[in-house]
């Protein structure tokens, strides 16, 4: 008996009985963001961020986040977006919760969309 899947929305990396995917790279979260979102201006605002939060950092994983903003800010600067949101989200709740004290909220609301808040 052959089996039939359909998708309706997003993006599927493997599907159905026995499905393998290895190696895929998603956008979808950026197509999603990038109408929304000015990459200068993230940017501009990632820096300020990544200062604001190598003064707080205190744990190991606080300087693993600070790089993380480092990395999304030099991917903005060269306008990979995908990039930067892929380094957002690696940044995580830490990086959000510092973004919204200090006022970025640029930045806030594309940390947001990498960890998939609403």
């Amino acid at each position: 008996m052959e089996s039939t899947y359909t998708v309706t929305g997003g993006q599927v990396g493997a599907m159905g009985n026995n499905a393998h995917a290895e190696g895929s790279n998603f956008s979808q979260v950026w197509s999603q963001t990038a109408a929304n979102l000015e990459l200068h201006a993230l940017a501009t605002e990632l820096g300020r961020l990544r200062t604001a939060m190598r003064k707080d950092a205190v744990e190991p994983e606080h300087d693993q986040a600070v790089a993380n903003i480092g990395a999304a800010e030099v991917a903005a600067k060269n306008q990979d977006g995908t990039g930067a949101l892929k380094h957002l989200k690696s940044a995580g709740a830490w990086a959000l919760d510092a973004a919204t004290k200090i006022g970025t909220t640029v930045a806030a609301k594309a940390i947001q969309s990498a960890i998939g808040l609403p």
